[in-house]
């Protein structure tokens, strides 16, 4: 892997990891950005869009609006043509004059600790913003409906909103009635960082067939590696892109752990697994596949 590839790795790992512990923030960050979801269906569609997560953005391209995107966050790397795109920063650190420089009459992203002051002096250019909350299958659905409104592509809206349903539930129907997978999803090496329950990551696990190791200590918990063994987990999925190199199964050798003994540490590097967008039923089919290779 590429340090490039490396580095939009690790830092789509940590917005998601800050997404869903926000804890020690700073001054002018918070988990809930006011209220930046409200529109007005009478406002003309934006011509000009910044994105701040990946996952925005590729729900602007999937709506068929790529057209007017005009700067993404420091991480977007899909699809292929947004590499072109100036970079202004992300949720958690947005480059106020970078976004301006650009002039849009819109800024996109998602709910978690962010740069409210940035945020505040881009509203009083007059730039709307669309901030929602997608910690959720649920949610990201719902946040399609709200960009379809943003952009006048309502209809497109409900038919992407409609396919990716369809196809959730197509993951379903395959795994319906097979042992669940008791499954530990890694996101973080050193410290040792896993999906925990309720975190977007748990949700897709399930949907696809498996069966969540960790039951408690929050969406992402660390926990030490001395603790896998209680935990058990018949599979591991190893969501770090091997930042460094080497294979998380060769790392937990020795580890008296079934997922170790039989071999069934699965490394999915592609980045799209920790976004909650328009490819999470792909997501979930590569999941399905890896705990259910039969």
């Amino acid at each position: 892997m590429s340090p490039a590839r490396r580095r939009l790795l690790g830092g789509t790992v940590g917005l998601l990891l800050a997404l869903g512990a926000c804890q020690g923030r700073a001054p002018g960050r918070d988990a809930r950005p006011e209220s930046f979801t409200a529109l007005d269906d009478r406002d003309p569609a934006p011509r000009r869009v910044v994105c701040l997560v990946p996952s925005a953005t590729e729900l602007v391209f999937a709506l068929g609006a790529g057209d007017r995107v005009v700067g993404v966050s420091a991480f977007d790397d899909y699809p292929p043509e947004v590499t072109r795109l100036p970079r202004i920063g992300g949720m958690t650190n947005p480059s106020f004059e970078g976004i301006a420089a650009l002039r849009p009459d819109a800024v996109v992203g998602v709910e978690g600790p962010t740069d409210l002051t940035a945020l505040r002096r881009l509203r009083t250019l007059g730039i709307r913003l669309v901030i929602p909350r997608v910690e959720s299958v649920a949610e990201m659905l719902a946040g399609v409906d709200l960009l379809g409104r943003l952009l006048h592509r309502v209809p497109e809206a409900a038919a992407l909103r409609q396919r990716i349903a369809n196809d959730l539930d197509a993951v379903r129907t395959r795994v319906l009635g097979r042992p669940r997978v008791r499954t530990l999803v890694v996101l973080g090496r050193r410290p040792l960082v896993v999906a925990g329950p309720g975190s977007w990551i748990d949700e897709v696990l399930t949907l696809a067939g498996g069966r969540n190791a960790v039951t408690a200590g929050g969406r992402y918990p660390t926990i030490p590696r001395e603790a896998l063994a209680a935990l058990g987990p018949e599979a591991i999925l190893d969501l770090t892109g091997h930042a460094d190199g080497a294979q998380l199964g060769e790392e937990l050798a020795g580890l008296d752990v079934p997922a170790v003994r039989q071999h069934r540490v699965t490394t999915l590097s592609d980045p799209m697994f920790l976004r909650p967008g328009p490819r999470v039923a792909e997501s979930a089919r590569q999941i399905a596949a890896a705990l259910h290779p039969d």
